[in-house]
This record gives C-alpha cells, structure tokens and sequence, in this order.
C-alpha cells in the first residue's frame, strides 16, 4: 500500500502505509520522517494516524507589554457591541461549555 505524495502547502514528501508495512519497513519510514516527511498510517484505507517529525513547542503564552500607561488602560471607554445584553458573552460560553461536554460524555460517535 506504500504511496508516496508530494504535499502542495509544505513541498514535504508525504508517504501512506498500512499498519503490516509499516511495522515490516518501520526503520526506512522513520529516515523518512527524519529527511522531513511524513507517513499517513492506515487501517485498511481510512486513515488513523499521521507520522511527522518531532517540533519543539513554542511558548505556550507570550506576555506582549503594554503601548500605553496602566492609568490610559484602566481609563478607556468600553463601548458593547450593539445588541449584546450584560451577561449573554457569560450564557455563550456556558451553553458552549455544556454543549463540549455532553459530546465528551457521549463519546465518539461511529
């Protein structure tokens, strides 16, 4: 099942095995990926994993300081966006918080 594409957004080579192949040529897919492809992995044609080489995390939160003085910040006029009531960003979030959990406790759909 080994198919090898040329990815269009990064130029990287981008290879598909099934699970067999890939235990079997596990050490030359793994070159692949150090050379910088990737290996989509596939359970008979749908595809389950993807194989891609190891990123550093960035900093996960960057403190940017402020332009301007604390005392202009605090004394900055908020102006709401025409039709949002006190309150209603607090309900969205709720209702979206809810709405992730109930998926959660569900779980995954087939």
């Amino acid at each position: 099942m080994a198919t090898v594409t040329r990815s269009g957004h990064n130029g990287r080579k981008k290879a598909e095995a099934g699970i067999a192949e890939l235990k079997g040529k596990l050490s030359e897919y793994l070159r692949a990926v150090r050379k910088g492809g990737e290996v989509v992995i596939k359970d008979r044609e749908t595809p389950i994993a993807r194989l891609a080489p190891y990123e550093k995390s960035r900093t996960r939160l960057e403190t940017i300081p402020p332009t301007a003085p604390w005392k202009e910040i605090c004394a900055m006029e908020f102006k709401r966006p025409k039709g949002l009531k006190p309150g209603d960003p607090d309900e969205a979030l709720r209702e979206e918080r809810k709405e992730r959990l109930d998926d959660l406790l569900k779980g995954p759909s087939r």
